[in-house]
């Protein structure tokens, strides 16, 4: 044997451990706050010039990556603006959230290594994802191909945020990799025909709720040390006078998910996707707000999410929506990038984060 090579290994080795053990220690715990959320890695412009989101009156950033940008090919894998965000969150003393996007922007490799078949969501845009099954000998079975190949993704992820020097700047992880639409909710947002193409019958349901489930197992697993927010709302399945609102499949994913937090000391956080939309985050006998206070307190803790676009929408005010969220204990709320650039909205958040500055003191 070769000494010299045994020596330098085992060096290399005492490297690596020394410089882990000097990695802060994560507490496990979500960071308060209002954030910017986006899907550009923090490189959205105004007027012809780039504006920081970490400058805007916000505790921090969430970006949502997409599978095909972090992992274009099986044996390539980047995580694009991760870096450089990570250093802005540190240079202005807030927090990021980063998450990968499956679903319908799962890449074309992942099929073809998996013999996954692919199923089309939105006819018009030629969306296609995966099933929570695969047909085998005319029998469903759980999609478990997915599954595999998700798992190592997620797992090679964990990897990266365990490493960086910064870690304890992550303020969660989203749980990716649900089906039907873009991998980050717990709904299947289908038009008619396509939700009708599924034959969604008990065993289709069974199935669905498993397959979120596993994926859940597969973040709970690989990323324990980070709070993990699960996202959810209304949609699910279709009838002819539009979406079907029943919170059935998602309230026993979210009462799995809180079970298996509390076996392994993970953080569980649910998140509703439904701010800022009268007669919902405003009405505590809502379906959606029962169920998203009756998990947020099993929990521990509950998010919120608002719609995309709420400054021009029939939206609630943001100053009332941030008093709700406020008055239901969320603990954190994200906003979307073009909602924190509104010049109203930023009068409303400076104003929000000196009173809040305030009270603190």
């Amino acid at each position: 044997m070769n000494h010299h090579i045994l020596f330098a290994g085992i060096f290399a080795m005492s490297l690596l451990a020394a410089s882990a053990a000097e990695l802060p220690k994560l507490d496990r715990q979500p960071k308060p706050g209002v954030y910017a959320l986006t899907n550009t890695s923090n490189y959205v412009t105004s007027n012809g010039k780039r504006v920081n989101l970490f400058d805007l009156p916000v505790d921090g950033v969430t970006n949502y990556a997409t599978w095909r940008m972090v992992q274009p090919e099986e044996g390539a894998i980047r995580y694009p603006g991760l870096d450089r965000m990570i250093g802005e969150a540190v240079a202005s003393g807030k927090y990021l959230s980063y998450g990968i996007l499956a679903g319908i922007h799962t890449p074309d490799w992942v099929y073809e290594k998996g013999k996954i078949p692919r199923f089309l969501v939105d006819p018009n845009r030629k969306w296609h994802s995966y099933l929570p099954w695969i047909e085998v000998n005319g029998k469903r079975k759980l999609n478990t191909p997915f599954l595999n190949i998700w798992s190592e993704t997620v797992k090679a992820f964990a990897a990266r945020l365990y490493a960086d020097p910064h870690r304890d700047r992550i303020n969660y992880v989203p749980v990716t990799g649900f089906p039907f639409g873009n991998g980050l909710e717990l709904y299947v947002p289908l038009a008619e025909p396509e939700f009708r193409a599924l034959r969604y019958d008990g065993e289709a349901r069974r199935l669905y709720v498993e397959f979120c489930c596993r994926v859940i197992d597969i973040f709970v697993e690989h990323l324990p040390d980070f709070p993990l927010g699960i996202a959810f709302t209304d949609w699910y399945g279709t009838g002819p006078k539009g979406h079907i609102r029943d919170v059935t499949e998602s309230a026993a994913i979210l009462d799995y998910a809180i079970r298996k937090g509390r076996l392994k000391g993970v953080t569980i956080v649910p998140m509703g996707l439904w701010m800022g939309w009268k007669g919902i985050c405003d009405n505590p006998a809502h379906p959606l707000m029962r169920t998203w206070l009756s998990r947020s307190r099993q929990a521990g803790s509950g998010a919120w999410e608002g719609q995309m676009g709420s400054c021009r929408l029939k939206c609630l005010p943001l100053a009332e929506q941030l008093e709700l969220a406020e008055r239901h204990k969320a603990v954190w709320v994200q906003l979307w990038h073009h909602d924190c650039l509104c010049p109203e909205c930023v009068a409303v958040l400076e104003a929000y984060r000196a009173r809040k500055g305030a009270s603190a003191k």
